[in-house]
C-alpha cells in the first residue's frame, strides 16, 4: 500500500496514471466523489497487489432505479453490467426499460451494457404464455429481434442476454430455435448473446424451471451462458 500525499495541481487522474490505475478506482478505495477537489496535503490511499495470476470477467444485474453511489462504487470491478429488465408483447413488441440514466453512468465507466430481455410480467412473474406465444409464432418472434437490434444500435449495447424462466417443456425444441435464430441475427451485426439458465444437477432433472433449458444445445449456439446458481440461495420462512 502506497501514501500518497497530494500537492499542487494533483487530480485523481493524474495520480491514477502515475500508478497505472484509474482515478474511480481510487475514488473508491478513498470513499471520495470522483468529481471533488483535492486539497493540498489530502493523502490518497493506492493499493498495492501481488502479481496477477490471470484475466476473468466479472458481470452485475442491476435494476434501474439502483442507487447512483451504489453503481458508481461497484462499476470498477465489473466488465460487464446488464440492465434488469426489458419485456416485450407477444406480437414482438419491445417493453422499454427506462434506461438511459444508468447506461450514462455505466458508459463513463468503460463498462460493457448488456441488454436483458425476459418473460418477466408487471406483477413480477415470469409468463409461460408469453414465451409459448413468441417461441411458436415466427413472424412475432423476427418483428421482436428487429426491435432488439434496433435499440442496442440506438442505445449502445454491447450484447444480450435472453432470460426466459418456467418455459413450458414441450417447448424445449422451439426454445432452442429461439435462440439460435436469435443469435445467428445479432452476431451478423457483431453483438454477443447470453443466456441465462436455470442451475441443475442432471440433463433429467424434474420441474418446470428446469426441463426446458437444455444446456447441451444452448451451449452449442450461445456465445455463452450464465448459471443461475443464485436460484440455490434463497431462504424459505417458515411460520408456525
Amino acid at each position: 500500500m502506497i501514501i500518497y500525499v497530494v500537492k499542487k495541481g494533483d487530480t485523481l487522474t493524474s495520480i491514477a496514471n502515475l500508478y497505472e490505475t484509474t482515478p474511480e478506482f481510487l475514488a473508491t478505495q478513498n470513499g471520495i466523489n470522483i468529481n471533488d477537489s483535492l486539497v493540498v496535503g489530502q493523502t490518497i490511499v493506492i493499493p498495492q497487489y501481488n502479481e496477477k495470476l490471470g484475466k476473468m470477467a466479472t458481470n452485475g444485474y442491476l435494476y434501474t432505479n439502483i442507487d447512483e453511489n451504489v453503481l458508481r462504487e461497484t462499476l470498477p470491478y465489473l466488465t460487464f453490467a446488464t440492465i434488469f429488465t426489458y419485456g416485450f408483447t407477444g406480437s414482438g413488441e419491445l417493453i422499454y426499460a427506462d434506461d438511459e440514466r444508468v447506461l450514462n453512468i455505466i458508459k463513463e465507466y468503460n463498462v460493457k451494457p448488456i441488454m436483458l430481455i425476459s418473460t418477466l410480467t408487471e406483477e413480477g412473474r415470469f409468463s409461460n404464455e408469453l414465451s409459448n406465444k413468441i417461441l411458436n409464432d415466427i413472424n412475432s418472434q423476427n418483428i421482436l429481434i428487429d426491435n432488439i437490434l434496433q435499440n442496442m444500435r440506438e442505445k449502445g449495447y454491447f450484447g444480450l442476454d435472453i432470460d426466459f424462466e418456467y418455459v413450458f417443456p414441450e417447448d424445449k425444441d422451439a426454445y432452442v430455435a429461439f435462440i439460435e435464430n436469435v443469435t445467428t441475427k445479432l452476431n451478423n451485426e457483431g453483438y454477443p448473446v447470453i443466456v441465462s439458465l436455470a442451475p441443475k444437477t442432471s440433463s433429467t432433472q424434474p420441474g418446470l424451471l428446469y426441463e426446458s433449458h437444455d444446456y447441451e444445445a444452448i451451449g452449442a449456439i450461445a456465445n455463452a451462458v450464465l448459471l443461475m446458481t443464485y436460484e440455490w440461495g434463497y431462504t424459505l420462512l417458515h411460520t408456525r
